[in-house]
């Protein structure tokens, strides 16, 4: 892992000096050093990556997209377990947001990520 973090970095830094960091791919290579991250459990790695992801994500997808949700899902999940809830709370209520109207209001996974915000 700490070798395909690596290169995911060293593409990043390659690419970033043609690209700007809203260019799919980039943000495909920053979505995969973020799976890195979580898989290794670098929580703030995996944070700074999804923050940059973000933002590009929102605006090269539609507004109601399942990518965009999962996107504020992880950050979400990952502020909670850096005890940001402040954050946390916010952008798992923009999953929920999204998911709402991709999946309609009473959706299982919906219900889900309420009983975890109750929960913290």
């Amino acid at each position: 892992p700490s070798e395909l973090l690596e290169i995911c970095e060293l593409s990043l830094d390659k690419m970033g000096a043609v690209f700007e960091d809203s260019n799919v791919y980039m943000l495909h290579m920053m979505y995969q050093a973020m799976g890195v991250c979580l898989y290794v459990q670098d929580w703030e790695g995996a944070l700074r990556y999804g923050q940059k992801i973000i933002r590009p994500y929102s605006k090269h997808y539609p507004s109601y997209s399942l990518n965009v949700a999962s996107m504020w899902l992880k950050l979400g999940r990952l502020y909670m377990a850096l005890e940001n809830r402040t954050a946390g709370v916010k952008a798992l209520k923009r999953a929920i947001a999204i998911m709402e109207v991709a999946h309609g209001k009473d959706h299982p996974y919906i219900s889900e990520i309420k009983k975890e915000l109750e929960d913290h």
